[in-house]
């Protein structure tokens, strides 16, 4: 062999053996995939299993666009990543293509947000149909969820749209979806919608209608069983035809002197519901029955005169002194002065009507002569002591005196029969004094009188 021979297989083997050194490039399999639900995250993702050197790591964020990192080692550190990246490594070895290990990623979830429900509302007594709508959430809707107790407990409803239809709510109740946003994520709830149902409006019942009497009477009604808020009274004093405003919204009217029958109703509203009104309460006013205490009258002081009431039921007479009999109607009235009577009549309902009459009393004034001269000789002449007029006053009161100050005789009502005589004997002649005082003046007339009986 010569010495270009030997060169040329020296070369040969030199070429068989670099090939044997370095085999076919092999990527690896990656490892350390996490998934987090926030950017607060690190950690280290290593390759194993490769043949032939680390070119560079890569990373990517849509999966097609792939940046390198750099880093020629075994392991790609990350930290911070605010979305989802992926990882690999490109290896070559020797004069081998290149050669790219599996991926490995590293899921980052944004916290989960509820958003916002629309919808709810005020209704009366039922919602009817409609559609709760969730806007501005992250994640997808778990289920939806109600609760009629205010939010202490909660009812599932398995519904995972964001557009929940509802029918016929019925009572207060509340609303919200509860949204979760990957499985490393805690749920979270949305904004509430209320429903807020309103009972329909009743005015309730009045109680405490009466029959009363004219013009003097009071009383209060009372209303309950009312739903709503009481927005106000009316009241009718023509059976209804029309209705007047009444300044009062409490649960409880007062009224007072009507002097025609009056009907009273109450209005409630609630909430959004239209306004109710009561059936209404009758104060029925009795028409006072005709009374007539009779004519005024004039009499002389010391006489009387009959009142001629008239009236139907129980009758009674004010001042009763002078009367003889104040409950009936006619009583023979005997007043010393000038006197008004009120006749009262109550009647069945015991309502009270009244009349007035005026006795007028004539006070007569006394010019009658007074004898000082008496004879009890039975001639018929002077035989008793005569006051003229006397029977003007016949509430008179006569005393009489002998010289030594004693009564000898004394009289009310004194008649002009007085004959001289004490304790039935005859009185001595002599001079007497005496005192006569007539009616119920003041007026006392002071004299003497001789007494002879041989005249």
């Amino acid at each position: 062999m010569n010495i270009s021979t030997k060169g040329f297989f020296l070369f040969i083997l030199c070429c068989l053996a670099a090939s044997f050194a370095n085999a076919q490039s092999v990527g690896g399999n990656t490892s350390g995939g996490a998934t987090y639900c926030s950017s607060v995250n690190s950690g280290f993702i290593s390759v194993t299993g490769y043949t032939g050197t680390i070119i560079t790591w890569e990373a990517s964020i849509d999966g097609t666009t792939w940046v390198g990192t750099g880093n020629t080692t075994p392991a790609q550190s990350y930290s911070s990543l605010s979305q989802t990246t992926c990882y690999r490594v490109i290896v070559q070895s020797g004069a081998f293509p290149p050669d790219t290990s599996t991926i490995t990623c590293i899921t980052v979830y944004q916290p989960s947000v509820g958003g916002n429900v629309t919808g709810g509302g005020t209704f009366c007594v039922t919602s009817g149909p409609g559609t709760l709508n969730l806007s501005g959430n992250t994640g997808n809707v778990s289920f939806w969820e109600y609760s009629t107790d205010g939010g202490a407990t909660w009812v599932n409803v398995p519904d995972t749209t964001t557009a929940l239809t509802y029918s016929g709510i019925t009572q207060n109740t509340i609303y919200r979806a509860v949204v979760q946003n990957g499985p490393a994520c805690p749920s979270d709830t949305s904004s509430q919608v209320s429903f807020n149902i309103d009972a329909a409006s009743d005015a309730g019942t009045i109680s405490g209608s009466d029959t009363v009497c004219f013009g003097s009477n009071s009383g209060t009604l009372t209303l309950s069983g009312t739903v709503g808020t009481i927005t106000g009274w009316i009241s009718s004093s023509d059976f209804g035809v029309t209705w007047q405003p009444v300044a009062n919204t409490t649960a409880t009217l007062n009224y007072s002197n009507l002097t025609q029958t009056t009907l009273y109703k109450a209005t409630a509203q609630s909430g959004t519901c239209g306004a109710n009104t009561s059936l209404p309460a009758e104060i029925i006013v009795v028409t006072p029955a005709p009374v007539s205490a009779g004519n005024d009258t004039t009499i002389t002081s010391g006489q009387s005169a009959v009142l001629h009431g008239m009236g139907t039921g129980s009758v009674f007479w004010t001042p009763a002194a002078s009367l003889n009999n104040n409950t009936i109607f006619t009583p023979q009235a005997t007043p010393s002065s000038t006197t008004t009577y009120i006749m009262a009549v109550t009647d069945g309902f015991g309502c009270i009507n009244t009349d007035a009459v005026t006795v007028n009393v004539i006070i007569p004034v006394f010019n009658g002569m007074v004898a000082n001269l008496i004879s009890p000789n039975g001639d018929g002449i002077n035989d008793s002591w005569y006051i003229q007029d006397l029977s003007s006053f016949p509430d008179n009161e006569v005393h009489i005196y002998n010289i030594y100050g004693n009564e000898v005789y004394t009289k009310k009502g004194y008649a002009n029969d007085w004959k001289g005589t004490y304790n039935g004997a005859d009185l001595p002649d002599g001079t007497y004094y005496y005192t006569l005082k007539l009616d119920s003046s003041n007026l006392v007339i002071k004299g003497s009188i001789d007494l002879v009986r041989s005249k």
